[in-house]
């Protein structure tokens, strides 16, 4: 079993024009900072990731982080946040691992003001770099609802292939697929 404990709690930053963005693995102390961004982002994310990923009060966000360390801890995947001078942009999430085959799932979600700013990308390409290279993982999954045209280009900037339609994958959605492979 691949060992998420070792993993760096930062990746490198994010330079943008507005300042260095950083990615950290969720912790306690991102509770109002997740409620935040949530309440912001809570109609766009929720129906697609559901609203355990997207808290909007305090006790859910602290409900939130506290199921995501236990998946930390119990192998099933990690979670980072963009952070910008206190405040929370939004989350990558690298989840659903599979030990066995060394297969995950890839997903992002980001505040409605942070979008169009090259974020998703940058963040998808940071956890891609941390699956593939310190994860050893042979491949990664995104499910994109499929209409979502701004994801489909993130994906596809990412060196993700499109491989097929899912019915019914997602809260019984349709979604795309899109991989990602290590080629190393």
């Amino acid at each position: 079993m691949i060992d998420l404990s070792i993993l760096p709690s930062r990746l490198p930053p994010i330079h943008t024009e507005q300042g260095p963005i950083s990615i950290q693995r969720i912790a306690e102390k991102h509770c109002y900072a997740l409620c935040e961004a949530g309440q912001q982002s809570i109609h766009h994310v929720k129906p697609w990731f559901g609203s355990a990923v997207c808290p909007v009060t305090p006790a859910l966000s602290k409900q939130c982080i506290a199921n995501m360390e236990k998946a930390r801890d119990t192998g099933y995947g990690l979670t980072y946040l963009l952070m910008h001078d206190e405040k929370c942009l939004g989350m990558g999430i690298i989840n659903h691992i599979h030990h066995t085959h060394l297969t995950a799932n890839l997903g992002y979600w980001l505040r409605p003001d942070a979008c169009g700013k090259g974020l998703a990308t940058a963040i998808c390409e940071a956890l891609k770099k941390l699956a593939f290279s310190q994860m050893n993982l042979h491949r990664l999954e995104c499910f994109i609802e499929p209409n979502n045209k701004a994801s489909i280009r993130v994906a596809e900037r990412i060196g993700g292939t499109k491989e097929g339609l899912c019915r019914k994958r997602v809260f019984g959605r349709d979604a795309l697929l899109y991989a990602l492979i290590n080629e190393s």
